[in-house]
């Protein structure tokens, strides 16, 4: 038997998609009957329903493509037995199919292999599983306690609520802003950095967490000025993205920002501003390494390369405060 095709970690050519980021929803989450068990018992016994086992690592069993520019497909087993609703969580109905979710070591069967989840390049129905699916399960295992009481919760049927078995509190997963910025110069060139703990040539857009009380577009303000000593004064929102390691939500954006590259507060290791011939020939030479396919930010250097971004000044004037 011939060895499969490699699953590819690292994409060595530039490309994009043609389609946008986010569409429609491709997940009916069931909320009309989520907590029913005689529901869930009945999608668990559908015989087109499928569970994603996950390892340790956020490790899973895929189908590679043929080409590095091929997506990869997910290849998840049948469901079988009865059903732990503790540990084998209830995604949703994805095209007539009920999909659930365990932390459990993937195995590949003949053909496939196994490789982390966030390197992948995924398409659209895959992706919206996975973001759906790791969020739950991140979520379910980093809160076994209750928060009033401290005591025990129990996930219920379809999750994702967690109910206190002491006191009888509600537990909703918990979700963590940040905003994420395809930061342009006046000769429309992009910022790109580097942290200190990624590999040599890897970078992304700049991106920071929203604090208490902070609108997204200020967090984004002082982000970009923290990282770069850059000054934002335009912002046009772009799309948003569920980035589940463990538990953000990344607002994208589009921004103008003046002013030279500096130190900043040493969260990045290097960051400078590049033209789109420079990113093509760097990454063609192996000199850049671009985000992983699956993350708002390849999604927002890619419409760069093309000039698919809407202008910032089509957004929100950010060079002088509102006037109250």
């Amino acid at each position: 038997m011939s060895a499969s095709p490699p699953v590819r970690t690292r994409v060595d050519r530039v490309t994009s998609a043609s389609r946008p980021f986010i569409g429609e929803p491709l997940i009916d989450r069931c909320h009309a009957d989520r907590d029913d068990p005689l529901a869930n018992a009945a999608r668990w016994a559908d015989p087109g329903a499928l569970l994603l086992s996950v390892g340790a690592h956020d490790e899973v069993a895929v189908l590679p493509g043929a080409t590095p520019e091929d997506t990869v497909r997910l290849a998840p087993t049948p469901t079988s037995g009865e059903r732990d609703d503790q540990r084998q969580l209830l995604i949703g109905v994805v095209q007539g199919r009920p999909w659930f979710i365990t932390r459990d070591t993937p195995r590949a069967a003949a053909g496939q292999q196994i490789a982390p989840l966030r390197s992948l390049r995924l398409g659209p129905v895959a992706r919206e599983i996975v973001w759906a699916g790791l969020a739950f399960l991140h979520w379910a295992e980093s809160q076994p306690m209750c928060p009033s009481c401290h005591g025990t919760t129990r996930l219920t049927s379809g999750g994702p609520t967690r109910v206190c078995t002491a006191c009888g509190r509600e537990v909703f997963p918990r979700t963590d802003p940040a905003v994420i910025s395809a930061v342009l110069d006046r000769q429309d060139r992009i910022a790109l950095g580097r942290q200190p703990s990624w590999a040599p040539g890897r970078v992304s857009v700049l991106a920071g967490f929203v604090e208490a009380g902070e609108a997204a577009e200020h967090a984004l303000v002082r982000e970009v000025a923290e990282e770069t000593g850059l000054r934002v004064t335009a912002a046009r929102y772009l799309s948003s993205q569920p980035w589940p390691f463990p538990r953000s939500l990344m607002l994208g954006y589009v921004a103008r920002a003046e002013g030279t590259i500096s130190d900043g507060d040493h969260e990045l290791d290097e960051a400078r501003f590049y033209s789109r011939d420079q990113v093509r020939d760097l990454v063609a030479g192996g000199g850049l390494i671009l985000p992983t396919p699956m993350s708002i930010a390849r999604s927002m250097v890619d419409g760069w390369l093309d000039n698919r971004l809407p202008s910032p000044e089509s957004g929100t004037d950010l060079s002088v405060p509102l006037s109250l």
